[in-house]
């Protein structure tokens, strides 16, 4: 069976390559630009014409997929061994143009399928339509984007402890900080990232410069050990065991929004070549 290389008009569900080269001829996969079910707190005004409009929320998204397997009795055995609703959440990777920056990916399980066995199907072309449900309604760029998340350091700094008389300033000023790195985040809708730090770090925080939002965690990372802190999943983990009650009072779970982002790290020891690596997926809806 042909694997998915991101052609444009394929999509890959459960290892089974749908369009292109192979034997399966995708027609019609609809619900991928579709605006899930909205979830709202709507209430109507007493005695007053209208509604006092809630916050919205999204609902799981619906994607149909319909196909024709051609001439291959193996092929259809893989599409209707992965279509099945015991199997739970499969990703789906897909190439259309313009949806989720062209290259694209979400999690969904199988709700519904029909294959009619027809004078079609009797001719070797078997009809296959598929209804699948996804809980997070949020389409994903297939490649994960990484980068890594520093320190402000200080640039043309001069060692002024310990003290030797006599001593003076230099009359080139100040030392300059230099800025944190930018990040660019792709997509028209947040993101939720994880965190990587590997010790040792003492009480690291992350820090978004634009909008104040920060997580710190209240822990001593000993050298070579790994805290992980996924945003998403509101975890925080070291060396894979929880360590959700390090969180300071003051830290927010914060997502990358799309455009430019700016964040910094730091942590007590002050180490200027520590740092953490940060993962995400760029997000559409």
């Amino acid at each position: 069976m042909a694997a998915f290389t991101g052609a444009p008009w394929t999509m890959e569900y459960g290892g089974v390559l749908l369009g292109g080269p192979g034997s399966v001829v995708l027609h019609e996969p609809s619900g991928l630009l579709d605006l899930p079910e909205v979830r709202t707190a709507d209430r109507s005004l007493l005695q007053r014409h209208g509604a006092s409009a809630g916050t919205d929320y999204l609902g799981a998204r619906t994607v149909h997929l319909s196909f024709t397997v051609l001439d291959d009795p193996g092929t259809l055995a893989d599409v209707l061994r992965v279509c099945q609703p015991e199997r739970g959440d499969q990703v789906l990777r897909f190439a259309v143009p313009g949806v989720a920056g062209g290259l694209g990916r979400l999690t969904a399980r199988v709700r519904r399928r029909a294959v009619p066995t027809n004078v079609v199907y009797a001719a070797g072309a078997a009809r296959v339509d598929v209804e699948l449900w996804a809980a997070d309604p949020v389409l994903y760029a297939d490649q994960q984007s990484t980068a890594r998340v520093l320190p402000v350091a200080a640039r043309g700094s001069v060692k002024f402890f310990p003290f030797r008389f006599p001593f003076g300033v230099m009359k080139t000023g100040a030392a300059f900080i230099a800025p944190p790195a930018d990040i660019t985040v792709d997509g028209n809708t947040p993101t939720w990232p994880t965190y990587t730090i590997t010790g040792p770090v003492v009480n690291p925080t992350v820090l978004n410069r634009a909008t104040g939002e920060r997580i710190t965690v209240q822990l001593a990372v000993p050298i070579a050990e790994i805290l992980t802190i996924d945003t998403r999943a509101r975890a925080v983990l070291l060396n894979g065991a929880s360590r959700y009650g390090a969180l300071t009072p003051d830290s927010i779970w914060f997502p990358l929004r799309p455009g430019v982002v700016r964040l910094e790290f730091d942590d007590l020891l002050g180490d200027k070549s520590r740092g953490a690596d940060i993962r995400w997926r760029s997000a559409w809806i």
